[in-house]
């Protein structure tokens, strides 16, 4: 077995243990960002669940919970977290002061709202990630976890998506389904939409799905 395949599948066996029973919440950052202007948004973030749902709104609404479960030190460096936000073209979003040399046990749980009349571009490193009604074009990223979109069909003209270490599927409102798993990267590529917003996702272990509805 390739030894780059061996390495990820080990990765993706150290999931489960990324849990929420042990953390406690130890701040909590939440900001309203106007997108008047912006052609785009980008959302970035290391460690954690994050959940973005599409809304009939011209602002960006985030509610960002930074969780410890490793005593006063993790809770310590999250006092010297932010929110970030810069540009337009695309509208970038991220966090400011997260530990470089490890997570010290830190990790967050986000709730954002975005306008469903922009693309969006969604990076997450380690974690799950899910997103709801974005119809003007998505793209996910992900190192290590879930991914899984939902989106309206009407609005999309196609769906890419790509897996290095686990379980990629699509399912249309029609009952259309295709899959892929495996230990060697895996892709599926639907282009049978009749909307104009394209869908790219890229895990690189862990299990991406989409669902057209």
């Amino acid at each position: 077995m390739h030894s780059r395949a061996i390495l990820l599948a080990a990765a993706l066996a150290t999931l489960p243990a990324c849990t929420y029973s042990s953390s406690h919440t130890v701040r909590t950052l939440s900001r309203e960002v106007p997108t008047a202007g912006a052609t785009a948004v980008r959302l970035n973030f290391p460690v954690g669940e994050v959940a973005i749902l599409a809304a009939d709104a011209a602002q960006v609404g985030l509610e960002v919970q930074i969780l410890c479960n490793h005593g006063s030190r993790c809770a310590d460096e999250a006092q010297g977290v932010d929110l970030q936000v810069e540009g337009q073209d695309p509208l970038r979003i991220s966090l400011t002061g997260w530990p470089h040399s490890g997570n010290r046990g830190m990790k967050i749980k986000a709730t954002i709202r975005v306008p469903r009349t922009l693309p969006l571009t969604a990076d997450l490193g380690v974690g799950r990630m899910t997103v709801d009604g974005v119809g003007a074009g998505l793209r996910a990223e992900l190192g290590v976890g879930d991914v899984e979109a939902t989106l309206p069909e009407a609005s999309v003209a196609s769906v890419r998506m790509a897996s290095g270490v686990g379980f990629a599927s699509l399912r249309t409102s029609e009952g259309e389904q295709a899959g892929s798993r495996g230990l060697l990267s895996r892709s599926i590529n639907w282009q049978k939409g009749t909307g104009k917003a394209a869908v790219r996702i890229d895990c690189g272990v862990g299990h991406a799905k989409v669902v057209l509805r």
